[in-house]
């Protein structure tokens, strides 16, 4: 089995079940994946399957401690760079846009899962094609503009959450 499937296996099987996870996580896949990644940064397959592995465990980590904010902050964080870039897949977005409101609706007073979060929600929302316009729905009826609304609010002189949240994602 080359690299690529491995991967790709690894992904597919710690997707299924949360036992799966704990058990993968505890033989050190993720760092296998890690290792994958770095040495065989030209193959394309190698580096996606890898790449959707560990957004998997970025996801179950933000599930698995919804409140706590460095958990949420830099899991947003993570999200904001795993949701970037307009390649199809690059563009699991909507899949986490309600992971990314979960965390901003449980943190409302960290200021960084708040800016952490709404850059992530800009990376989820971008596009003005009909997928990128049917992500920001999306994110809209998971409450994303009811919980940039009370970030603004909440956080009226964190330049931080201001600057961010008056952009337009």
């Amino acid at each position: 089995m080359d690299m690529a499937a491995a991967t790709a296996a690894l992904r597919v099987h710690v997707s299924d079940q949360n036992s799966n996870r704990q058990l993968a996580a505890e033989a050190g896949a993720i760092e296998a994946v890690v290792a994958a990644l770095q040495a065989h940064p030209q193959v394309a397959e190698v580096q996606e399957q890898g790449c959707r592995a560990l957004r998997n465990a970025v996801a179950a980590a933000m599930r698995a401690h919804p409140q706590e904010a460095g958990v949420q902050g830099q899991g947003c964080r993570a999200l904001c760079n795993v949701c970037s870039g307009t390649d199809g897949a690059g563009r699991a977005r909507e899949q986490r846009a309600a992971a990314i409101v979960a965390a901003l609706q449980a943190h409302p007073q960290e200021v960084e899962v708040q800016a952490e979060g709404y850059r992530a929600l800009g990376n989820v929302c971008s596009g003005t094609d009909a997928a990128g316009h049917a992500r920001s729905q999306r994110a809209a009826e998971a409450g994303a503009i009811e919980a940039v609304v009370a970030a603004m609010q909440a956080h009226p002189q964190e330049e931080e959450v201001q600057e961010f949240y008056n952009k337009t994602p």
